[in-house]
């Protein structure tokens, strides 16, 4: 497999805030799929959820900061920069410019892709990228129709068709459970409570510094 060949792996998300399930996920996937790298993209206005609680600078600092030592991952700003809702075509359309010829692979989890066909203009996104489709063998989610038959058609076990084709397959993996969300982090430091251990010290170390999720009486470091 050729360096210049291998897959980028595009792994978007709120990052509100980016945490350790994140990039260990992100790690995982370099190694399995032998990906060149993963671009963590914070979106900028998401269609499908609320706005994030922290600023596009925040999140996107947070990601940098995090990455900062690993080059195998990366932070992608590029919804940030962009006007308007975040659409994962048009993401993936601007990074098929950029990176000519190298296959990309979208991964997104299984209760993600269940809905997949409300999404804009979705299947175009099998013209532009791969999918990574991660599973969780405790979380049992049913296939909107038209999700199924895309799954059921394009499916793959084999690494190496990520590989020698650009997109259109779906590789599934079922990664170790590592139970860790930004909303759980969130709630910990509503409560006071610290979540170190779940995020990198100095992503805490600077949401502490700017007491992004604290309420006003938990404003000050969790014990």
């Amino acid at each position: 497999m050729a360096a210049s060949r291998a897959p980028v792996g595009i792994l978007g998300g709120t990052f509100d805030p980016v945490h350790n399930g994140h990039l260990r996920l992100a790690m995982e996937l370099v190694a399995l799929l032998h990906l060149d790298h993963v671009r963590l993209i914070p979106n900028g206005q998401p269609p499908h959820r609320n706005a994030p609680r922290a600023t596009p600078g925040q999140r996107a600092k947070w990601i940098r900061v995090a990455v900062a030592n690993e080059p195998q991952l990366r932070l992608d700003d590029r919804e940030l920069l962009r006007d308007g809702p975040s659409y994962t075509v048009d993401t993936l359309a601007g990074l098929r410019r950029d990176l000519p010829g190298r296959p990309l692979c979208l991964v997104m989890g299984r209760d993600v892709f269940a809905k997949l066909p409300e999404w804009h203009e979705w299947r175009q996104l099998f013209e532009l990228a791969h999918i990574v489709l991660i599973n969780r063998p405790e979380v049992d989610i049913e296939l909107q129709p038209a999700a199924r038959t895309e799954l059921d058609a394009r499916a793959t076990d084999n690494i190496h068709d990520l590989h020698r084709r650009g997109a259109g397959l779906i590789y599934s993996h079922a990664p170790p459970p590592l139970a860790i969300s930004s909303s759980r982090i969130r709630e910990l430091f509503a409560a006071g409570r610290s979540p170190r251990f779940l995020l990198p010290d100095s992503v805490l170390a600077d949401i502490l510094d700017a007491s992004v999720y604290q309420y006003p009486e938990t404003a000050k470091q969790p014990s």
